[in-house]
């Protein structure tokens, strides 16, 4: 299908946009292209949200930025955040852990998981102001380069989506990871200048990267929940530090 068709892969997987089909084996084999979804997302719900915030109280925007945002991903991620709550929360073997992580019902330490997650990253949102466009576009394509991160330095589970995707990612794996940073890298420097973007990109690896090997240790492997958890936090955390440091660190 060639670089279109694998763009159109990516695109149909991680957001709701009318991209076309898509199959997991392209998705994986152009898994590159997750950065340039993610600036896609952030591009779309950060405009949205300059005019949110130019009309309506500025922690209403925030909340509605949010809800935009995850509405652009088809609210998929936030799955992974409510069955990885449930799995850490369990005292046992890796077996019974995937287990609870695979279960349809959920538990309190999903919804607390969640509730946090979806707490911190609404207030956030709500302090950033006019600096929302840039904020959402530099974390939502460096969450998506977390993914790649965090899929090549697992191992796949056996069964699901999530465990075929990383299996056929790695099989060009140095290709994915390496395009997939440079295609980040050429966002953020283009939205921040370069040692905020340095900042902002080593911190979004080296999280992603802790991030895998205490999941690996825990469960043995990586599943698509866990990279979908892992997108969630990583654009949590650039959020925050953009809030953090912007006018700090030229």
């Amino acid at each position: 299908m060639g670089l279109i068709g694998g763009l159109r892969s990516v695109l149909s997987f991680l957001t709701i946009l009318p991209a076309g089909p898509g199959t997991i084996d392209e998705m994986a084999r152009y898994a590159f292209f997750f950065p340039v979804a993610g600036a896609l997302i952030g591009a779309i719900s950060g405009a949205s949200a300059l005019i949110l915030f130019k009309f309506l109280d500025q922690s209403l925007a925030g909340w509605l930025t949010l809800l935009l945002l995850l509405f652009l991903t088809g609210f998929n991620h936030i799955d992974g955040v409510l069955d990885l709550g449930d799995a850490l929360m369990v005292r046992g073997s890796r077996e019974r852990r995937l287990e609870i992580l695979h279960d349809k019902h959920h538990g309190i330490g999903g919804y607390i998981s969640l509730f946090f997650v979806l707490i911190l990253t609404g207030s956030v949102l709500s302090l950033l102001g006019d600096a929302v466009f840039l904020a959402l576009l530099v974390s939502e394509t460096l969450a998506k380069s977390s993914v790649l991160v965090a899929g090549g330095l697992g191992k796949p589970y056996t069964k699901g989506i999530g465990g075929a995707f990383i299996s056929k990612l790695k099989e060009r794996l140095l290709i994915n990871v390496v395009l997939g940073i440079a295609i980040a890298l050429v966002v953020v420097l283009a939205s921040c200048g370069p040692i905020f973007a340095g900042m902002l990109l080593s911190a979004s690896i080296l999280f992603a990267a802790m991030w895998a090997s205490y999941l690996q240790r825990v469960f043995g492997c990586i599943t698509g929940d866990m990279l979908g958890c892992t997108s969630e936090l990583t654009r949590l955390l650039v959020l925050s530090a953009f809030y953090i440091l912007q006018g700090v660190v030229p």
